[in-house]
């Protein structure tokens, strides 16, 4: 039988890098920084340049690392001054490789060396505490990890984001709504090991504030979210604000799963193959719905952002013309190709429709239902509780004909966004039922996303 101790023992060596990796990952954090100071030569603003990050700390995942290349400017020059720099510097640093501008606070340049994410970060070089952006905070938290973190707490912090990582909830980023790296980093520093998150976690009961330090009460009056994690280098932050409620709820009951019935697939996740196998046999096919379009790429966190929007808007409006919407979600390969996705009660409603009124007593809004009603009427009458009620016919019988109608070009209400709706109007399709199976060949990014709808969370559920 394999004990909780020989998993760890398995999981710890699945996430250790080898000397090989770690000497690819530090050499290109190196080369990149020397980039950088090349590229701010005769730039009296760059007070420096730093490696930051998981990788200063020690606590990076091979499958899933960025390095991070912190441009320290002097903080008298303006935010605008700041960006236009910190992107020119950070272009002229990845030549001859390409670049890309990302978006958070401010712009920020982003590129692949040797198929491994490099992050150039414009911040002011700030005394603690005197921010001027969000980025500021950076080098502080690298320096108090690095003063904190030994090789024991480094493997812990990996198993975390690993574990994290396989249940779906690593990344604060808005697709994910999960648990940063940094985040990680403090809940081990906090709780000491792998294990003892997890058990603190398993047994969270709400409007927990965790702190590595005192809590100070007018502080944390500050924030109403769900978990609160206060930033150890800023306590007036609140980590777990990126934190989604249904993920800190998936989190404990992943962390009282594996607690008790410890697996080492926790580590290594559900393979596409799987979830395709999934998804295919899946029953709940039948009551699914699902709109994909294309479109030109953009960035990442504002295509996301466009998509939650839109997927709530149209959920809404479906919802008003009688389809009970279960759930819903987006996915999107995060470069042309992206999704709507709707978890029906039926994707097919009955012809009649009956409209319940007010009560007769209330004179002019009996008066306004009628008259908005009168036209659409097939029978009214007056019911034992007193109220009005109209029967007609519905205009949408199959959901695939509402989503085409909403999606039509004529139509200014459906509440997607204006950076996707000249996209849709471009082009779409609807699928629904078994027909989905179809549009998932060789498309990873809608079975993943598929899988999480139609399949129970082995991890939290299981």
């Amino acid at each position: 039988m394999t004990t909780l101790d020989d998993i760890l023992i398995q999981a710890k060596r699945m996430v250790d890098p080898t000397l090989v990796e770690e000497k690819k990952i530090l050499g290109i954090a190196e080369d990149v920084k020397q980039r950088v100071e090349d590229a701010s030569i005769g730039n009296l603003t760059v007070h420096s340049v730093e490696i930051g990050g998981s990788v200063a700390i020690g606590t990076w995942l091979y499958d899933d690392v960025d390095v991070d290349i912190f441009v320290k400017f002097d903080s008298a020059i303006s935010k605008k001054r700041l960006e236009d720099l910190g992107v020119k510097i950070g272009r002229d640093a990845f030549v001859p490789n390409e670049s890309i501008l990302r978006y958070s606070e401010h712009p920020y340049v982003e590129g692949f060396i040797d198929g491994i994410r490099v992050n150039i970060v414009a911040c002011y070089d700030v005394p603690k505490g005197l921010w001027k952006s969000s980025a500021d905070r950076s080098p502080y938290h690298t320096v108090f990890m690095k003063n904190r973190f030994d090789k024991s707490l480094k493997i812990e912090t990996r198993l975390l984001k690993k574990f994290l990582k396989m249940v779906g909830l690593y990344g604060a980023e808005i697709q994910v709504q999960g648990f940063s790296g940094y985040v990680c980093e403090v809940l081990v520093l906090k709780y000491g090991s792998f294990i003892s998150v997890l058990k603190a976690v398993s047994t969270l009961m709400g409007d927990e504030i965790l702190s590595l330090n005192d809590v100070d009460e007018d502080v944390a009056k500050q924030f109403d979210t769900q978990l609160v994690i206060l930033d150890p280098v800023d306590n007036h932050r609140n980590l777990g604000a990126a934190i989604s409620p249904a993920n800190v709820a998936a989190f404990i009951m992943a962390s009282r799963s594996f607690l008790q019935n410890p697996s080492l697939s926790f580590f290594k996740g559900t393979s596409i193959s799987k979830m395709t196998a999934n998804v295919k046999k899946s029953p709940i096919l039948d009551y699914l719905s699902v709109v994909i379009f294309q479109h030109e790429p953009r960035n990442a966190d504002i295509l996301w952002g466009q998509l939650h929007r839109s997927v709530n808007s149209l959920s809404k409006q479906m919802s008003k013309s009688g389809f009970n919407v279960l759930r819903t979600s987006v996915a999107s390969d995060e470069n042309s190709f992206s999704g709507f996705i709707f978890l029906l009660g039926s994707l097919t409603l009955p012809k009649s429709q009956i409209k319940i009124g007010p009560n007769v007593n209330m004179r002019d809004e009996v008066s306004r239902f009628l008259s908005s009603n009168r036209k659409w009427s097939k029978l009214m009458w007056v019911g034992h509780d007193q109220r009005i009620y109209v029967l007609g016919e519905r205009r949408f019988l199959k959901v695939e004909d509402l989503l085409c109608s909403l999606l039509d070009d004529t139509v200014k209400e459906s509440g997607v966004a204006p950076g996707l709706k000249r996209a849709i109007e471009s082009g779409f399709e609807v699928i629904s039922g078994k027909n989905i199976v179809k549009a998932t060949v060789r498309q990873h990014w809608l079975v993943e996303a598929l899988h999480r709808v139609v399949v129970t969370d082995e991890f939290s559920l299981g």
